[in-house]
């Protein structure tokens, strides 16, 4: 039964993980069946693209993303755990969940790497104990030898577990047998699929394209203020939708920003995201390449942030960089005060893709000669820049904007790990949306206090230079 409460209409803006697992959380209940809900894709996907139904630039459309329970904080381990439970029974479709096993090794230097690693294999330790106490999914923690977690003493047992590869990288760690990788790209156009159906099933979806160019506010003259909006809010200020780039104007009652990196772009929120490009590159296999690497677990230095997924159904390796990033600051004008003629620096994407500057670039092949030294001269088949939507502590940040009352909410902030969470995370987004969000997840979350000046998430699972700047890093490339 519809709820009266709940808003007669809310815009999702973004399509990616945060506002495709809101939108499929939303639809799947029957609180709002009454609802109209539109989503707002920012980028009409292209027919020739080899997956037509998805926007390129979102960060999750990739050959492989990792799906894993190993958290240093316990709130997303447990968390994790339940997504990686969807993941093992084929909630994205078959074939696309590759439990591999990921290597989580560092350096040990006493650094955030090795404390992250730490921290990380005592929770996943105190998970396993759980379920085992608890008799729920035993076996499915385990793999064919009996295992779920194998402590690495040394470098040479790191060598030999990533055996085809004739490499090796940190001083010790462990891995985790019941983690893998998912095709995220297939992932994602999964549950576009499961939302369609959805709503063809109940109706009042809409789908719209275009570019958000700004929010629209109750105070602006050819504005009206929704009566759920108003009498929602704790403020006279409510948000009433958005501006597209082409003068379209998109109305909701409840506005969620599930915006990634572009958030800045539209709401100020200098002192709790900013965003970060991270460096990707690709290497063509042969056949007989392919599979001497095909047993191979995921390995990720979390000293360096260097990371190699083993390579995917058609021959792909990836080798990648989990890292503080670069930053791109511009000045644009003030999101929330339109013609005022105000302007503020935010870190924004880049237009730039698929460049990758040099010092990344440098990165890839070193970290490549030292994973798989026989490897190590062959040409990247292809690059690519993933912006992050990076919080000071890389924590999510789920919540209403205090000074808009319940018009707006923002769905944002993943940090380079909301991919793995997508089974559950629309679940508890719209938890937040209720009020219900249990206390641990309701406080990591929450908008705050924010930091000011904030140039690095420092989650403790960072590696690589900080202070890194986009336009800098390209100039030096030539």
């Amino acid at each position: 039964m519809a709820d009266e409460d709940s808003p007669s209409s809310i815009l999702i803006v973004g399509a990616g993980v945060f506002g495709l697992s809101t939108a499929l959380a939303l639809l799947s209940s029957p609180r709002y069946a009454r609802t109209h809900i539109t989503i707002l894709d920012s980028r009409t996907p292209h027919p020739s693209s080899p997956r037509p139904n998805l926007n390129p630039l979102t960060a999750s459309i990739d050959s492989s993303r990792l799906t894993r329970a190993d958290y240093a904080v316990p709130a997303y381990a447990v968390l994790a755990a339940s997504a990686q439970k969807l993941w093992q029974s084929g909630w994205a479709g078959s074939g696309r969940y590759k439990e591999s096993g990921i290597a989580f090794v560092a350096h040990r230097d006493g650094g955030p790497g090795e404390r992250y690693v730490k921290a990380s294999l005592e929770n996943v330790i105190a998970l396993q104990r759980e379920r085992k106490i608890n008799q729920q999914d035993a076996e499915d923690t385990l793999d064919g030898e009996g295992r779920q977690i194998e402590v690495l003493t040394d470098r040479l047992a790191v060598e030999k577990l990533m055996h085809g590869t004739e490499g090796g990288s940190g001083d010790w760690g462990y891995v985790n047998w019941g983690s893998g990788w998912v095709d995220a790209a297939g992932a994602v156009e999964e549950v576009r699929r499961k939302v369609n159906e959805l709503g063809k099933q109940r109706g009042g979806l809409e789908w719209a394209s275009g570019q958000a160019e700004r929010l629209l506010f109750s105070d602006e003259a050819d504005t009206k203020v929704s009566s759920t909006s108003a009498s929602a809010g704790q403020s006279t200020r409510t948000v009433t939708g958005v501006l597209l780039s082409d003068t379209t104007r998109l109305a909701g009652a409840l506005v969620v920003l599930a915006t990634g990196a572009w958030t800045p772009s539209l709401l100020d929120v200098r002192s709790r995201i900013i965003a970060t490009g991270q460096i990707l590159s690709y290497v063509q296999l042969t056949p007989s390449e392919a599979t001497r690497l095909a047993d191979i677990p995921v390995l990720l230095n979390e000293t360096t942030g260097m990371f190699l997924v083993p390579p995917t159904p058609d021959g792909l390796l990836k080798v990648a960089r989990h890292g503080y990033g670069y930053r791109n600051p511009i000045r644009i004008p003030n999101p929330e005060r339109p013609g005022s003629g105000e302007e503020i620096e935010v870190s924004i994407p880049a237009s730039d893709f698929t460049t990758m500057p040099s010092e990344g670039q440098a990165a890839c092949r070193t970290a490549l000669r030292n994973l798989v030294p026989w490897l190590g001269a062959r040409p990247f088949a292809h690059t690519r820049v993933c912006w992050y939507a990076d919080t000071p502590s890389g924590d999510f940040l789920v919540d209403y904007v205090p000074q808009y009352g319940k018009s707006l909410m923002v769905a944002t902030g993943g940090s380079g790990h909301g991919f793995k969470f997508l089974p559950v995370l629309g679940q508890k987004i719209v938890e937040r949306m209720e009020g219900t969000l249990n206390g641990e997840l309701s406080r990591l979350w929450a908008w705050g206090e924010g930091l000011e000046g904030f140039t690095s998430c420092e989650d403790g699972s960072r590696g690589g230079t900080k202070g890194m700047l986009w336009e800098e890093e390209i100039r030096r490339t030539g």
